[in-house]
């Protein structure tokens, strides 16, 4: 089977998308890669040619961030319709699995909610859907007016350098080389701009209505997709575990929760070995029980708008069975099936 990489520019809807995209015979469901904040799309390198098996996979920078130029608007549903957009020009008339890190996740639940005639999979790796936790302080103050601007251009590569001590919980560290390219790309002003601009746009309307300063927030699209996971660095002390198994309590009970051990909130980059078996039973063409035809764009239920900034219960998902730890040997495929709301992947030898 023969594979290909490259880069290139993508122009779609109103983003010139820098793309990485892995090719490979076979006619399997493309994936698409959403990566996270400070991070670009070239933090799939380590999973993606595993990914590329049969199918293709794209991993476009999001628009704004990295090489992906775009001057907003920056809320989610916007974002959303720019990767929709990116998805109708490299597959006409297709539908893709999607695969989002930390707002890549955000991004994710967005697209399968606004245009789940284009989404089959999805995996939200590392991002809340319904609930923010408080403790999560950087969010509130990047959407401060000014001051994050006078801090990432004063200390930005310090900034970047701190996000990965605070998140990253593995042994093994991350690579000189990926490291040196987020510290170039979130210390350029137009790049700075556009990430607080994500935050601003997804925290102040929250906050305003916290206030009852703002107006009520219309319905969002309930999410839908054939099969649904959320996937978590079990040791990230940015968003714990709780906001994943809310997410899991708020997609419903046929979501399946897988958690990494020894993996903080970069678990894509601490263990993409594991992410990497992880994914690739998930999203295995095997037919599921879950399968059914793709809705129509326009014709997706709605549901209350998302909380205000709040701490999310402690307590086991909600119509789901108990939390059990995979044994080692069946690990690989307890993404695959029906499943808990939560079960523990192997730790990779560079997880403790």
């Amino acid at each position: 089977m023969s594979e290909q990489s490259r880069v290139r520019t993508v122009p779609a809807g109103s983003t010139s998308f820098l793309l990485r995209e892995q090719t490979s015979d076979g006619g399997g469901t493309a994936v698409l890669l959403l990566h996270g904040v400070p991070e670009t799309s070239s933090c799939w390198e380590g999973l993606a040619p595993r990914l590329a098996g049969g199918r293709r996979v794209l991993a476009p920078d999001l628009p704004g961030l990295g090489g992906s130029t775009y001057s907003g608007p920056y809320d989610v549903a916007s974002l959303a319709a720019e990767l929709a957009a990116l998805v109708e020009t490299e597959l006409p008339g297709g539908r893709v699995d999607v695969v989002g890190h930390d707002w890549g996740g955000s991004l994710a639940l967005g697209l399968a909610g606004a245009r789940p005639d284009l989404v089959r999979r999805l995996v939200v790796v590392n991002a809340p859907y319904r609930k923010v936790p408080l403790r999560a302080l950087h969010i509130p103050f990047l959407a401060l007016p000014g001051l994050p601007e006078l801090a990432m251009k004063a200390a930005g590569r310090r900034v970047v350098d701190a996000a990965f001590r605070l998140g990253w919980k593995a042994d093994t560290e991350l690579d000189a080389e990926s490291l040196a390219e987020y510290r170039a790309v979130y210390t350029k002003p137009s790049v700075v701009s556009a990430m607080l601009g994500y935050y601003r746009a997804a925290t102040r309307p929250r906050v305003a209505r916290a206030l009852h300063l703002g107006a009520a927030a219309p319905g969002v699209p309930r999410v839908r997709a054939e099969r649904v996971m959320v996937l978590w660095g079990a040791a990230d002390p940015i968003l714990p575990v709780a906001t994943g198994e809310a997410a899991v309590r708020d997609l419903g009970a046929d979501c399946v929760m897988v958690t990494v051990p020894g993996a903080g909130h970069f678990v894509v980059e601490e263990a993409p070995d594991v992410v990497a078996d992880v994914l690739l039973d998930f999203l295995g063409d095997e037919p599921g029980e879950h399968a059914g035809p793709p809705e129509k764009h326009g014709s997706a239920p709605v549901e209350p708008p998302p909380s205000v900034l709040e701490e999310p219960p402690l307590a086991p998902a909600k119509r789901a069975a108990p939390a059990k730890k995979a044994p080692a040997k069946a690990a690989r495929k307890a993404a695959a099936k029906k499943a808990p709301a939560r079960r523990e992947a192997p730790p990779s030898s560079g997880t403790s």
